[in-house]
């Protein structure tokens, strides 16, 4: 039997500022609403919060950190969020002591903007997934209760009705916004969020872009749509499906059938050529 194992953040990114600007590239990815418009390192006063976005559902307010959340980052979040005027706060870090869980709770009863602790773990793949340890248990903006049990959505894919490739455990619904799979270390990920589906693929290390050019040489223009995204960390491609995603439920059987079938002949052609 093969335990999956975490390993710290730290071991992957060099900085939190590298980690910050994964993070704003992924907000999706957190279930906190939906955001566009992102700044790292936007200016708040004479400092500078981590994340800064707007959206949908107003103004967000990211603080991010290695290892356990401290009071410091903490009170640096309150003072953002309020000098921001958010709608949402947000605290990420890899653990939580029981004293700041309590306060966040109390944060969710007498305020008006929804405070958030998540938690960011990664596997020894160096997947990174995010999990919601205190929210709001209203949200105030949509009078919606926070969901909790497994996602609906992926629940198909996951039972093998499209194919076993991607077929595996239930998705929690607070980390319900992409399933992936890794081959010759290349992740592949079915992304879905509010308005649109995609895959993307994401490569690491130092020779990351040369080994995305090599690659994506499997993948013509000419055949297939998609664009190139680059972080300090990741080199990434993006293949749109299409612009239905969560929301349009009607559509999700058609979002499930092509996702998988586009994520599958990715995966095939990468499987085959050896690269």
């Amino acid at each position: 039997m093969k335990i999956q194992t975490t390993i710290p953040l730290s071991s992957i990114y060099n900085r939190e500022e590298d980690f910050s600007a994964d993070l704003a590239d992924n907000l999706d990815e957190l279930r906190v609403g939906s955001f566009e418009d992102t700044e790292t390192e936007s200016r708040v006063g004479t400092r500078r919060a981590d994340i800064v976005a707007v959206g949908e559902d107003g103004t967000l307010v990211i603080e991010n950190q290695f290892g356990r959340a401290d009071w410091d980052h903490w009170g640096r979040l309150e003072a953002y969020a309020r000098l921001k005027e958010a709608e949402v706060a947000v605290l990420v870090a890899e653990k939580f002591e029981e004293l700041m869980i309590l306060t966040c709770n109390l944060r969710n009863e007498d305020s008006n903007i929804s405070w958030y602790l998540i938690q960011a773990q990664a596997n020894s793949h160096e997947e990174l997934s995010f999990h919601h340890v205190v929210g709001p248990a209203i949200d105030i903006q949509t009078e919606k209760k926070v969901e909790v049990g497994y996602s609906e959505f992926w629940q198909p894919i996951r039972d093998g009705e499209y194919g076993e490739l991607f077929a595996g455990k239930p998705v929690p619904i607070s980390n319900d916004g992409w399933i992936g799979k890794t081959i010759n270390h290349i992740r592949i990920w079915l992304c879905l969020n509010d308005q649109r589906s995609y895959i993307q693929l994401e490569f690491q290390g130092e020779n990351r872009l040369e080994r995305r050019a090599e690659i994506m040489a499997l993948f013509p223009k000419s055949e297939y749509d998609f664009r190139c995204k680059e972080t300090s960390t990741f080199a990434r491609v993006v293949f749109p499906i299409l612009d239905k995603g969560r929301k349009d439920q009607d559509h999700w059987n058609e979002i499930r059938e092509k996702l998988v079938t586009m994520g599958t002949d990715i995966y095939n052609k990468i499987n085959e050529s050896e690269l």
